[in-house]
């Protein structure tokens, strides 16, 4: 597969793609704009892109990796905005979309020792009250809303994962093997069957997945920076690695 050209690409994900430069190696593109947020789940990673698009923002292509099942975005009123404690400095002032300000699952606060704030209660309370299997929904049908979304105003798109969603190792540590027993310190898996996967347009979805493909090579130190993230030179290598496989020409 050829590099794809595109005068205005739109990058859209989590700390997989906050700050990166990988994508250079699928796109060639001169206007880059990058919505990554460290942290994102799903449900902010698809509403930044349809936010960004329905604010008359004109792109050639979109180019989104999605992030972990176990991820829970919630929109706030600008109004009602907290002081919010987050591991990348800065990042909750890009947390935004439109007229809301968004907090996520995926803060310090998961140390169960820890003083919670309002949106910390709020967290947990939706683990608690909704189930981790209606989070994994939420997080997969924000997927198929963007799809939807993207074709319907015939706007190109590619997606990649960070990792094989039916894979059940996710639901544990799998560089330890040990099981998590907290819903949010998990990635999260669903079964193979589940017929929202059936949903995706596996024509427009990059293989093999991150995780997936890192936990297969050899020199792993080389390619993974820590249990769920890639070096820099790890990236790059699974980008070449997607766009060897693909069969997308344009």
């Amino acid at each position: 597969m050829e590099k794809i050209k595109a005068d205005r690409l739109l990058l859209a994900g989590d700390s997989w793609m906050d700050g990166r430069t990988w994508y250079q190696e699928i796109f060639d593109s001169e206007q880059v704009i990058n919505l990554a947020v460290v942290g994102s789940g799903n449900k902010f990673i698809a509403e930044s892109v349809m936010s960004h698009i329905m604010e008359n923002q004109a792109v050639d292509h979109v180019l989104v990796n999605w992030s972990g099942l176990n991820r829970i975005d919630i929109p706030l009123p600008r109004k009602l905005r907290m002081e919010h404690n987050r591991s990348a400095a800065g990042a909750e002032n890009r947390h935004t979309s439109s007229s809301r300000y968004w907090t996520n699952s995926t803060a310090p606060w998961r140390n169960k020792d820890a003083k919670l704030d309002i949106e910390e209660r709020l967290l947990r309370m939706m683990y608690q009250e909704k189930g981790y299997t209606s989070v994994k929904n939420q997080a997969l049908f924000s997927m198929i809303n963007l799809q939807d979304f993207l074709k319907v105003r015939k706007i190109p798109y590619l997606f990649c994962f960070m990792y094989d969603y039916d894979n059940k190792d996710f639901d544990h540590n799998h560089l330890t093997g040990e099981a998590n027993t907290e819903a949010f310190s998990t990635l999260g898996s669903v079964d193979g069957s589940h017929p929202v996967l059936a949903e995706l347009d596996r024509r427009f979805c990059l293989e093999p997945s991150g995780l997936d493909w890192a936990l297969r090579q050899p020199m792993q130190s080389k390619i993974m920076k820590d249990t769920i993230h890639l070096t820099n030179e790890g990236y790059h290598a699974w980008a070449r690695e997607m766009m060897k496989k693909s069969k997308i020409t344009k």
